[in-house]
């Protein structure tokens, strides 16, 4: 049955595309954006001395954390697949570093930065006054 000049076709049209798209309910894991942020956060203390002990408690937790992020988005309707793998290669990595020095191994080579990170945080804090 053709539709009459003007009246708006029920089937056709952009509108048409609007109203049949199904809605997919997904969430993201929470244990995957776990283990995604504290295996960076892992990563980013790992080459600092001082930091090494931090890097191994957080790069363990981000770990654990994977391997639950793995599960949990293995089913219909999570996501977060993607930060799974990042977070367990960051995290991985962070160990590795950590365990090397632990071996005798100095892998503090953030610390050659401080003095240059200092001056950043020096002038960031002239920029924007606390007061």
């Amino acid at each position: 049955m053709k539709a009459a000049r003007g009246a708006p076709d029920e089937g056709r049209g952009i509108d048409a595309l609007f109203t049949g798209t199904p809605v997919v309910e997904a969430h993201t894991s929470a244990a995957a954006e776990s283990a995604f942020l504290l295996g960076l956060v892992a990563l980013v203390a790992a080459p600092f001395a001082v930091m090494h002990a931090i890097a191994l408690g957080v790069g363990a937790l981000a770990a654990v954390l994977s391997l639950v992020g793995m599960a949990t988005t293995s089913r219909p309707g999570v996501a977060g697949r993607a930060l799974v793998p990042l977070g367990l290669c960051f995290a991985v990595v962070a160990l590795a570093l950590v365990g090397l020095r632990y071996l005798g191994l100095d892998t503090a080579f953030g610390d050659r930065w401080l003095p240059t990170l200092a001056g950043w945080l020096e002038e960031l804090n002239a920029r924007f006054p606390l007061s």
